[in-house]
């Protein structure tokens, strides 16, 4: 089973620790029924029973609320190797809407197959539960910036933490990394019309801080922005000294049906 060594979320785990490969065998399983989605395409409707989660092989998704009045809000951003819908696994039912931004390609996992997490694999449910720590405390930042920053730092600290983000899932190394989301989009991320977003990206590169070509942008002096917005990174910061050690694993014939099922 070579294929999962290019997984995104194999990449995404072996930032933080050196998978076994039992570990990798048990997230290979995790990644096995795919099924792909194109732009646009809905991964889960409010309301529909939560039965599991769905791993984001391939390709951008976002989570949005509706209003009444026809407006969306963008409340949440998944990227390559990252698991969706891992915070509502409590729920029964849905409370957001989750969309395709790109085409891309959803492994659905269901709930019964995560208990081998547990019982056989404690480090690799440590090493998700952190990670989804992480991620929580990176949406606080996010909703921080947007109740207590002026529109320009706003957009700045956004970009920002998406680069962050790509670059824990190796899909985004460096200042240049794709944003392949619109105007309007771009808006109903940071709370800003797309009139605005589009005066404030113009500001950017007329003084040099950005470089665009779409869907492609390139941050000039990130540092300099960063000092500006007081960005922190929590994902260069993440606790592994309690973690349980990594166990070589005889999986019984349940723990190998739960992870088929």
């Amino acid at each position: 089973m070579n294929h999962h060594y290019e997984s995104c979320l194999v990449s995404r785990l072996s930032r933080f620790v050196c998978l076994t490969e039992q570990e990798r065998e048990f997230v290979a399983e995790m990644e096995k029924d795919e099924r792909a989605q194109g732009k646009g395409g809905t991964i889960i409707r409010v309301g529909d029973q939560t039965e599991g989660i769905n791993i984001l092989k391939t390709g951008w998704a976002v989570v949005k609320a509706d209003s009444s009045d026809g407006r969306s809000q963008i409340l949440r951003i998944y990227l390559p190797g990252e698991v969706i819908g891992l915070a509502e696994i409590g729920s029964s039912h849905a409370n957001h809407r989750v969309v395709m931004q790109t085409d891309g390609v959803v492994c659905p996992f269901p709930r019964s197959g995560l208990a081998p997490l547990f019982s056989d694999f404690p480090r690799l449910g440590a090493l998700l539960t952190a990670i989804g720590s992480l991620d929580q405390i990176a949406l606080r930042h996010h909703a921080s910036s947007l109740a207590s920053m002026d529109a320009t730092r706003k957009l700045k600290f956004w970009l920002l933490q998406l680069r962050s983000r790509l670059e824990v899932s190796n899909v985004g190394l460096g200042n240049r990394f794709q944003v392949p989301f619109s105007q309007v989009e771009i808006g109903q991320a940071v709370g800003l019309t797309s009139i605005y977003i589009n005066k404030l990206l113009r500001s950017f590169a007329a003084a040099g801080e950005i470089e665009i070509e779409r869907p492609y942008m390139r941050l000039r002096d990130r540092a300099k922005w960063e000092r500006e917005c007081e960005f922190v990174n929590p994902f260069v910061d993440m606790d592994t000294s309690w973690f349980p050690p990594a166990q070589k694993v005889v999986l019984s014939d349940s723990t190998r049906q739960a992870m088929q099922d």
